[in-house]
């Protein structure tokens, strides 16, 4: 008995796909989550077979450029929506933007520490350094871009750890109210 059930739905599961008028849907590719949607639309680094090295350097300085505004404008997004945000009390407003600030100078200070470490002012010189610093500096402005996501993106619900990050519900909610 217990033979014959497996062998039933064995049976069931394989052919339940193959006639002509029960085919089973194809599978969609999952959506690509934010980071891999960013990284495809961010401009390419990349070194052209006629680059010089000043070409080289500027390609490299662009691209840093463009993390560091995404992650500027970020900010700037999540400096607005807090600061439109119900707040149970007023003090924890000012407690939010104090912690921002200090969290992005705290950044700024660590990325430049990191780079100096790396490449001491005045110690390594070469027309390929500024090539290698701007590659640090992108590292990390990347990484702080997708660090503030929670921010501006919100929690998903039921997240019990998302601090002071609004749920994806509230940002919503705040979106309908503005409208």
């Amino acid at each position: 008995m217990k033979y014959s059930i497996i062998l039933f739905f064995t049976f069931v599961f394989t052919t339940a796909c193959s006639s002509e008028s029960k085919k089973c849907q194809k599978l969609m590719p999952a959506p690509k989550d934010e980071s891999a949607l960013e990284e495809a639309r961010a401009p390419k680094f990349t070194i052209g077979e006629n680059d010089d090295q000043a070409t080289i350097n500027i390609k490299s300085y662009n691209e840093t450029q463009y993390w560091k505004a995404k992650m500027k404008k970020r900010l700037a997004n999540i400096r607005s929506i807090y600061e439109k945000a119900d707040w149970y009390d007023p003090e924890e407003k000012v407690l939010f933007f104090n912690y921002l600030e200090a969290s992005q100078k705290a950044f700024e200070t660590y990325v430049k520490a990191q780079v100096e470490m790396q490449y001491p002012e005045d110690k390594w010189t070469g027309s390929g350094i500024p090539l290698c610093i701007n590659t640090v500096y992108t590292k990390y402005y990347k990484q702080r871009y997708f660090d503030l996501e929670l921010w501006e993106k919100g929690t998903p619900d039921g997240e019990m750890c998302g601090g002071t990050a609004l749920t994806q519900y509230e940002l919503e909610e705040m979106g309908k109210k503005s409208r």
